[in-house]
């Protein structure tokens, strides 16, 4: 049932941290016209949350057979950084691979100065893109971006599946605090082009912040005229921006949809963990208080994993336990508490899941309806309409 993402149309990452949340993402699948993601893991949550590529593998399955799921989905090895990560993950039988290149950006590579010497000086048109580079724009675009061309040449040369297109290739450059601008995305998509390199997905940083759970915080102005920028160049090159970190980001929907013309990947995993959370609120709501109690204790380990702008400490204490998850500082430092709710080496994993399989029906009927609303403001149609 698993196979490589469209090169066409809206694929949507769902992911699943808890291992439960798969039934829910499968009804809004089965009635809208998206590619799901149902098996979306990255090595960080796994290792936090004790299970296995293999795990994950086997949750959906048991998922599609229990829901007579007969449509296709895909498995996404998110940002893996080593060989022995994308090894293991491919190993396991993903479908898509996303290829996290953060620990090089900053390294000099020994290709600097021969894509110095196919770019100085030269201008590129891309529709209405006019791309120039001057000496001073190479210098900065290489001394970040140099290093992460190799790396994603060395994978391509050094795992057959990615070179023979037996997954999809998913090349990751969002895990950074600079925005990605015009001239650098041509610049990587063109080298990697000439080279024989044929990515699948891509994802920038885009202007503003993406944190996790919560909306869009910058100038939606400036995001649009990004996202124009971006697409143009995927278009050029044939393939689809990828948008990280995209759940909850409701007042951006319109314009990925629009500007886009409904031709995008975009991920969403962690948000049906909060949909777990909201069950946990309203069922043991002394429980959920512990976990926003470890959630302050916590917080400087979060920061050693995950880049928040949140302040948990702000949160009013007077808050009912349901009303946390619309509080955004307190919604998004709930999205990480994962790393010790569902951590083996912690006592919350037995009480959470007790809870949650009682009242697993529940659980999924809030996965479905929070994912509904995603879908809506990503206008995406429903299935035959």
């Amino acid at each position: 049932m698993f196979s490589k993402l469209p090169k066409q149309g809206i694929s949507l990452g769902l992911g699943d941290r808890v291992g439960l949340a798969t039934p829910g993402h499968i009804k809004v699948a089965k009635r809208h016209e998206f590619f799901p993601v149902f098996a979306q893991q990255s090595i960080r949550e796994l290792n936090f949350t004790g299970r296995t590529f293999h795990d994950v593998k086997k949750d959906v399955e048991n998922a599609v057979i229990k829901e007579n799921y007969e449509g296709k989905s895909g498995f996404d090895g998110d940002h893996l950084k080593t060989d022995e990560e994308i090894k293991m993950a491919i190993d396991s039988g993903i479908t898509m691979l996303t290829l996290d290149c953060s620990e090089y950006m900053g390294v000099v590579s020994k290709i600097k100065e021969k894509i110095y010497k196919g770019f100085y000086g030269k201008t590129f048109k891309v529709k209405d893109l006019d791309l120039e580079y001057s000496q001073e724009e190479l210098e900065k675009i290489l001394s970040i971006y140099s290093g992460v061309i190799e790396r994603i040449i060395y994978i391509w040369n050094n795992f057959p599946k990615v070179k023979n297109k037996d997954v999809s290739f998913e090349v990751s450059i969002d895990e950074t605090n600079i925005p990605t601008d015009e001239k650098t995305h041509f610049l990587l998509s063109k080298y990697l082009y000439d080279e024989g390199i044929t990515i699948d997905t891509l994802a920038p940083r885009f202007p503003g912040e993406f944190q996790k759970g919560i909306d869009y915080i910058g100038n939606i102005k400036e995001f649009k005229n990004s996202l124009m920028k971006h697409h143009k160049i995927a278009s050029y090159f044939g393939y689809r921006l990828s948008i990280h970190s995209g759940s909850d980001k409701f007042s951006i929907y319109p314009y990925v949809s629009q500007i886009t013309q409904g031709n995008y990947h975009l991920k969403t995993s962690g948000t049906s963990y909060l949909q777990a959370l909201k069950i946990i609120a309203q069922k043991a709501p002394d429980f959920f208080k512990e976990i926003w109690k470890t959630c302050l204790d916590k917080r400087t380990e979060m920061d050693k994993y995950y880049h928040l702008s949140c302040d948990p400490f702000s949160v009013p204490k007077d808050l009912k336990p349901i009303e946390y998850l619309n509080n955004p500082d307190a919604r998004q430092t709930l999205h990480v508490s994962y790393m010790f709710v569902l951590n083996p080496k912690y006592d919350f994993r037995n009480r959470f899941f007790e809870i949650l399989t009682k009242y697993e029906n529940e659980y999924h009927i809030e996965v479905a309806e929070h994912i509904k609303r995603h879908v809506k403001e990503l206008k995406i149609p429903e299935r035959g309409k």
